[in-house]
């Protein structure tokens, strides 16, 4: 438990003396990309290590909430490998790419003198949880991998999509109803409105959206918040009058909750299958069950973005001897806050499922 109290203390109250950071970088098809490289001030090398990707996001390796996790790590007594991944800081989902990626942030970190042969770990947030998963199938990945840590994926797109634009969740026997962070819709749609059958002349509503989610990513704020209400004036005020009501069901004024309507459930339904004709390897049914690597999954109760039953149907399409368990927790989420109004009882067993859940992730690699 050393490891997990290094971790703690370093995530609660940073020491710039215990990590490390430089900026580094590995090659992808040829070209080089940036990186960063976090490790502990002072520990003997080689060092078990982890592959963090950082999601769909504008700041990329740089984002604050990374930088404080990649650092805790570290103090923990790992070596950390960052990488950007162009196409998520653009917000595209891209998963061909992300599989590359993948396979050259690990084979970078196999080559470094400061890991230990076979103790490298994949941790991967949302979308890319999933995609670092089925990544485990890859016989390359899969070699040079001791672990997989999936925090807040999906396992069906559909269920994924409807709760985005309904914030209902159904899911074997679960129904979850809260509102949901705007920010995925905006990236899903701005992926891939435009290939719905009946919308390729809404180009510029999909175009309009994905302004809208870069301007939440580049101000690093939540895109609930009203302070997004007079840029979404500003977009809609461009776009010709027949397609303002399409933009004002995907991004409604602040104030507006989500509704379960007919009409939200159609549309749910055209952006994922057109989201899977586009790219099959959205879909991890195919290549889950070829998964060789160990996977531990972990989900926020008060996700917003991806509900945490998905995480617990993962679980489930995972081959048997691969499971590592799944962790729901009301202490984080990615998207969201923590669970609020908990007792002082509740709220020591959820630190104590938290803190047992890290123990079992450092474990990992």
């Amino acid at each position: 438990m050393a490891s997990t109290f290094r971790f703690v203390r370093e995530y609660l109250r940073a020491d710039p003396r215990a990590v490390i950071m430089e900026e580094t970088g590995y090659r992808r098809d040829g070209a080089w990309l940036p990186a960063r490289l976090y490790r502990p001030a002072r520990a003997r090398e080689p060092l078990p290590a982890w592959a963090v990707l950082h999601g769909l996001t504008r700041t990329g390796r740089q984002h604050r909430n990374l930088d404080r996790l990649a650092r805790a790590f570290a103090a923990a007594g790992h070596a950390v490998f960052v990488p950007d991944v162009p196409e998520w800081r653009e917000l595209r989902v891209a998963p061909a790419m992300t599989a590359r990626t993948i396979r050259a942030t690990v084979q970078a970190l196999g080559e470094r003198r400061e890991v230990r042969p076979g103790h490298i770990g994949l941790l991967a947030f949302s979308f890319g949880a999933t995609q670092a998963i089925v990544a485990g199938a890859d016989p390359e990945v899969a070699a040079l991998l001791h672990g997989i840590v999936g925090w807040g994926g999906y396992a069906d797109l559909h269920a994924t999509f409807r709760f985005a634009l309904t914030g209902t969740h159904e899911s074997r026997g679960r129904r979850i109803r809260m509102e949901p962070d705007p920010y995925g819709l905006w990236i899903i749609a701005a992926n891939y409105l435009h290939h719905v059958p009946g919308h390729e002349a809404d180009a510029n509503v999909a175009t309009a959206l994905h302004e809208l989610a870069t301007e939440v990513g580049d101000r690093v704020r939540y895109a609930w918040e009203p302070i997004f209400d007079a840029s979404k004036r500003r977009l809609r005020a461009r776009l010709p009058e027949a397609q303002r009501a399409l933009f004002d069901s995907i991004a409604p004024p602040s104030h507006q909750p989500r509704r379960d309507e007919p009409a939200a459930r159609a549309l749910a339904e055209q952006l994922a299958d057109a989201a899977l004709r586009c790219e099959p390897e959205l879909d991890p049914g195919p290549r889950i069950e070829a998964v060789r690597v160990p996977v531990l999954l972990a989900h926020g109760r008060d996700d917003r973005l991806i509900p945490w039953p998905e995480s617990l149907h993962l679980q489930q399409l995972l081959p048997r001897q691969r499971r590592r368990g799944c962790v729901i927790t009301g202490l984080f989420a990615h998207s969201g806050g923590t669970l609020a109004g908990l007792g002082f009882s509740e709220r020591a067993r959820e630190g104590a499922r938290f803190l047992a859940l890290l123990h079992r992730i450092l474990a990992i690699a």
